[in-house]
């Protein structure tokens, strides 16, 4: 059985829809931010005390998504999509960061993730079709954009099938989703028309210490799962009832759950492997999530009020 016990309530001062970013890391704790606007308007919270440690409120032209990306202990970025490419911060003290990481086009989504061999990554859904990797250290393109969507990509995700081999996996506009080896950018098997309705986010869900699965929604809201390893569909489609905003997983005491937050206002939790509803709503139209060393797991939701909370989840 799941607990959760809501242990935190930060009012950003914003009056709009906000969307927490949560990452854990060994030197700096857990580092949290929100993201909101068209500016966007970007900030740094103490989750303890719910104080404000930076803000940065740069101009750009939108911000479509947002991600943490772990480079070294101590060392985090945030990035952000834009209509002209991709911008990052350091995230610990929300420095800008030298370079765009341009794309000559529209980024819809982000991913982050690290290859086998330590080296942090950036995954972006581009507008003309295009899915684009960078290191998320120097901002340099690896490789050319990968191609083999018909119409424009708006959601990408990173995980693993092995200790040795990182995957990534795309959606499109059209509801077709493509998988790609992460480190060579190949091809991984044929496309699949996973959806009746564009694909608007995927995520990794662990099912195991090395190996995920992906989740993805549609503009209706269903949510189908992947294996990450042969493309194929796992058990039968989950509706939601809502749109999707974002999808999380955490595993408090080993449990694997994906959360999926969206335009009801209200977070839902099933367990990963059998999609079992936990019947445990939370609040809130976006979430992140992260495990912590104790077997505990936080799960943070923004509302669109613009309230940020804190839940704890553990067995």
């Amino acid at each position: 059985m799941i607990r959760v016990v809501e242990v935190a309530s930060l009012r950003t001062g914003c009056l709009h829809a906000v969307h927490p970013l949560v990452a854990a890391d060994p030197k700096a704790g857990v580092i949290l931010l929100s993201t909101w606007g068209i500016g966007p308007e970007i900030r740094r919270w103490d989750i303890g005390s719910g104080d404000s440690l930076w803000d940065s409120v740069e101009e750009l032209p939108g911000c479509n998504d947002s991600v943490l990306a772990s480079l070294t202990p101590g060392r985090c970025i945030l990035a952000v999509s834009t209509e002209d490419g991709v911008e990052r911060w350091n995230a610990l003290t929300g420095e800008p960061m030298s370079g765009v990481y341009s794309a000559e086009s529209t980024v819809w989504r982000l991913a982050a993730g690290s290859l086998p061999n330590g080296q942090a990554m950036l995954v972006g859904a581009g507008h003309g079709g295009a899915v684009h990797r960078w290191d998320a250290d120097s901002g340099e393109p690896l490789g050319p954009p990968l191609l083999g969507h018909a119409t424009t990509v708006l959601s990408v995700g990173f995980g693993y099938v092995s200790e040795s081999e990182a995957v990534i996996m795309s959606g499109d506009d059209s509801g077709f989703l493509r998988r790609w080896d992460a480190k060579t950018g190949n091809p991984l098997g044929d496309s699949v028309a996973g959806h009746a309705s564009q694909v608007n986010v995927i995520a990794a869900v662990p099912l195991n210490r090395v190996r995920n699965a992906f989740a993805s929604s549609d503009a209706d809201g269903e949510i189908c799962r992947w294996d990450a390893a042969t493309g194929e569909q796992i058990g039968a489609p989950l509706a939601t009832g809502m749109e999707v905003y974002t999808l999380a997983t955490v595993c408090p005491g080993g449990t694997p759950l994906l959360l999926a937050a969206g335009s009801n206002g209200v977070v839902g939790m099933w367990n990963a492997i059998t999609c079992e509803p936990m019947g445990i709503p939370l609040r809130g139209i976006s979430a992140a999530a992260i495990d912590q060393p104790d077997g505990t797991s936080l799960v943070v939701t923004g509302t669109s009020q613009g309230e940020m909370i804190v839940y704890s989840l553990s067995v």
